[in-house]
């Protein structure tokens, strides 16, 4: 029999739940538990829209007969101008648009996403944030959202496509994105004159 036994040995038992037992489920189920979340996303969309519209009005007022005044009238105007029609209108209008718009997104990185809430029915509100900076580049990622616990595999992970609710943020600062390559002066001249 060992002298002295530690809490950090694992437990040989196989009906043991704890962390440290020799055959326990490592997968995150408590508040402040870390699990991965897998993001590889390729998303396309195209739309296209049409619109034609074509509208023809025509107005025509005659006065032939009233009480006389337009012989009247007809033989005070010059040359061969006549009262009749009196007002004659005619329009037309027509309208054609399109528009399309084709988009093409493909990402794909891994987070450490922690646990930071769990909900009554068992589900675990999970939230991630990393930044990562290598000389002047900075680039931000970040996951929040809700899981099944069932979703979780045997490694720890999940995929985004299983979160409920999710936000995710893929942001690139500084050089690559800027105008990258380029010496303090000319920097600076495009932030005061940026056109």
């Amino acid at each position: 029999m060992s002298e002295l036994a530690t809490n950090t040995d694992p437990n040989p038992s196989l009906w043991a739940t704890s962390p440290n037992a020799l055959l326990s489920m490592r997968r995150a189920k408590e508040v402040g538990d870390l699990l991965t979340v897998v993001v590889e996303m390729n998303d396309q969309a195209s739309i296209k829209s049409s619109l034609s519209r074509s509208r023809d009005s025509s107005e025509d007022f005659s006065v032939d007969a009233l009480f006389g005044l337009p012989s009247v009238v007809n033989n005070a105007l010059p040359g061969s101008a006549s009262v009749s029609p009196a007002i004659d209108f005619n329009r037309n209008s027509n309208l054609n648009g399109s528009g399309a718009v084709n988009r093409a997104e493909k990402i794909a990185f891994t987070l450490a996403a922690r646990v930071v809430g769990l909900e009554p029915n068992g589900n675990l509100v999970i939230q991630g944030y990393q930044q990562t900076r290598v000389g002047h580049e900075v680039r931000y990622l970040s996951v929040a959202g809700v899981i099944r616990a069932q979703d979780i595999t045997r490694t720890n992970t999940v995929s985004y496509e299983k979160i409920a609710d999710a936000r995710m943020s893929y942001v690139n600062e500084g050089d690559t994105t800027g105008s990258g390559g380029r010496k303090l002066v000319p920097r600076l001249l495009d932030k005061v004159v940026p056109f």
